[in-house]
């Protein structure tokens, strides 16, 4: 009787964990994450048709400290038209009546939505047509002004239709009738009413109806976005994805190539460090075109040198000379793109394309790497506040070196000295960045002088970076490996704040050096914790990643990432948002993140094996039968 008990017990027990195993199976979902609601919203944004058009607007959303921040409040407008081989275009659109901008954001269908007291006005541009469309529902009667010089000569067709003619083509039309003045040597196009429409049509005099043009918007970008490769994310998460390669699309001039670090005007040029990381979370999202025309851009700026500068002017890709920062880790980030690239198109033409580029970066990087006692010249990159031998320029441009050893092994060359300089620069970061557990934010160069002459030596500067992270993700190091594990929980031990990692101890770019919206030092940066949400996906931690992207999403700006958040308020910090890169670094952190599996084959075999066992053991219990008695 009490054999039969204990297996009935063991039994019992089996049976509750293999129905334990199958409600866990079921209930691995991720958790429900909502974009946050009573946030704040952008003052400034981009536009694009994606191919030739691109429109700056301005929300008029209220900017703190707008005179201190070298910044101003402007009515909610289309500032500037760039077109095609005109460039920028002299007219902007002004939308009067509106009221107090009480928020605005990006839609899914790539419409800009301003909401103000007394109503709303959407504005869109259907990808690959060159129509920019206005409209406005309001309490009381809004007035679309349309500014453009005296010099464009235009011709009247009907009271709410007209044809200009110089110095291009366009037409524009409306639902209400168009007054005309000229004030001060501009001609001024004027549209009342509390439901209006405007729409510019650049390069064409003919007209569509406005529901075509809604319905075409809708249609495109839906059909865009559905080429998407798409993460493992759902609700939130998943419209943030989309949302953010909707802003990297409209933050990349559609001529050119480059992109705008950020539409706030204190970012408003064009960083080669930015733009790479927005070019490869293209590519890897499937967006191959836009993301090449980026890299050709980059080898076409690209100086003698085989360096670049750190900025361009975002609509004419000029260098911005007067910013003469060296940052040299635009040389392995476009090594490392390029190949990027290739792994996933097998496009040798453009890798041959290319190659020129490639070889004087790689000239440039022997030669630095020779005269530096194996380390790539001083620079001021990451932050572009430590004129030092900084780990991130020294990681980067090793990987990109051996990014650019695969390059020429696609193309049959020979790699060995490329892999050797490589191998070589690993050797000095290895043998110098680390100490006292961690790797540090830079090394400082000290000249001994002997007797028999001078020696140069180097030591770390002790300061723990965030931005050490992501080069350990991407392969500089195994991100297994106890200098990589100790770094990272140095890092996170002493730059987690709110949730997030701030960049380097004391760090008051936006506190009190430079911007002035945050309430403290050591703001959190979404990249550099992204950064760490890569690293986490690198060693498995999936959850660490999960909850990663959910802290970003709900620090955004209905779904528009900033640069950082105040440390103490947890609010996006407004003069740098939203941010191209945190855009990039949030969809390539999505594409790489890989959720637990169900363990469907396992939790079948463990059923199984529970169903043999209790088999058994019933037939142990009850099926043998009594011996008889004589």
């Amino acid at each position: 009787m009490i054999r039969k008990t204990i297996f009935l017990i063991i039994g019992a027990v089996l049976l509750i964990i293999g129905i334990s195993i199958i409600i866990l199976s079921l209930t691995q979902e991720q958790s429900t994450v909502q974009m946050p609601i009573n946030t704040s919203s952008p003052a400034y944004l981009l536009l694009s048709n994606w191919r030739n058009l691109s429109i700056y607007i301005s929300t008029e959303y209220p900017i703190p400290s707008p005179v201190l921040n070298g910044e101003s409040s402007r009515p909610p407008s289309i500032l500037q038209i760039f077109y095609g081989q005109y460039g920028l275009l002299s007219m902007n659109v002004t939308i009067m009546g509106l009221g107090n901008t009480s928020k605005a954001y990006l839609e899914l269908n790539n419409t800009v939505i301003i909401k103000g007291s007394n109503g709303e006005v959407s504005i869109f541009i259907p990808p690959n047509y060159t129509t920019v469309v206005m409209i406005s529902k309001s309490n009381a009667s809004l007035t679309i002004n349309v500014f453009m010089p005296r010099t464009y000569n235009y011709q009247v067709i009907n009271s709410t239709y007209l044809v200009i003619k110089s110095p291009l083509q366009l037409s524009i039309y409306s639902n209400r009738g168009i007054d005309i003045e000229s004030v001060s040597g501009w001609t001024i196009l004027s549209i009342h009413g509390n439901y209006t429409y405007v729409a510019l049509n650049l390069g064409s005099t003919s007209t569509m109806p406005i529901s075509e043009l809604m319905s075409i918007n809708n249609n495109e970008v839906s059909n865009w976005l559905g080429l998407a490769r798409r993460p493992r994310l759902s609700g939130a998460l998943l419209t943030e994805y989309y949302l953010s390669l909707l802003l990297i699309m409209d933050d990349q001039n559609p001529v050119t190539g480059e992109f705008i670090a950020s539409p706030e005007p204190v970012y408003f040029y064009t960083w080669v460090r930015d733009s790479s990381f927005a070019a490869m979370a293209l590519q890897t999202a499937g967006y191959y075109g836009p993301a090449m025309k980026y890299w050709l851009w980059m080898c076409s700026a690209q100086n003698v040198s085989g360096t670049w500068y750190t900025r361009y002017n975002f609509w004419t890709g000029a260098p911005d000379e007067t910013f003469g920062i060296p940052e040299y880790d635009s040389i392995g980030l476009f090594q490392i793109g390029v190949w990027q690239y290739y792994e996933y198109t097998h496009n040798k033409t453009f890798l041959m394309e290319v190659m020129p580029c490639i070889n004087k970066s790689l000239n440039w990087e022997l030669e630095g790497i020779n005269e530096n006692n194996g380390l790539i010249p001083q620079d001021l990159s990451i932050w572009e506040s430590n004129y030092a031998y900084n780990f991130w320029t020294q990681a980067i441009d090793d990987l990109g070196l051996y990014a650019a050893a695969q390059v020429y092994r696609a193309l049959g060359l020979n790699n060995t000295e490329i892999l050797r300089i490589a191998n070589e620069l690993n050797a000095t970061i290895q043998k110098y960045f680390y100490s006292k557990n961690f790797y540090s934010q830079a090394l400082t160069k000290t000249v001994i002088y002997t007797g028999s002459g001078s020696q140069v030596t180097y030591a770390p500067n002790g300061i723990p970076d965030s931005s050490v992270i992501l080069p350990i993700a991407m392969g500089l190091i195994n991100p297994r490996s106890a200098r990589a594990v100790s770094t990272v929980n140095t890092v996170i031990r002493v730059l987690m704040v709110n949730g997030g990692l701030a960049r380097f101890p004391g760090d008051d770019y936006h506190y009190g050096s430079s911007l002035y919206d945050s309430t403290a030092p050591d703001p959190p940066w979404l990249i550099t914790t992204l950064f760490l949400a890569m690293y986490y996906e690198e060693v498995g931690n999936h959850t660490g990643a999960l909850n990663i992207l959910t802290w970003c999403v709900r620090h955004s700006q209905y779904g528009l990432l900033p640069e950082a958040i105040d440390p103490r308020l947890g609010y996006p910090l407004p003069t740098t948002s939203p941010l191209t890169w945190s855009a990039a670094m949030y969809v390539i952190t999505a594409l790489n993140y890989k959720p637990p599996q169900k363990p469907t084959v396992a939790v079948l075999v463990l059923v199984a094996i529970v169903v043999v066992i209790l088999a058994i053991v019933m037939f142990i219990v009850y099926g043998r039968t009594s011996p008889r008695q004589a």
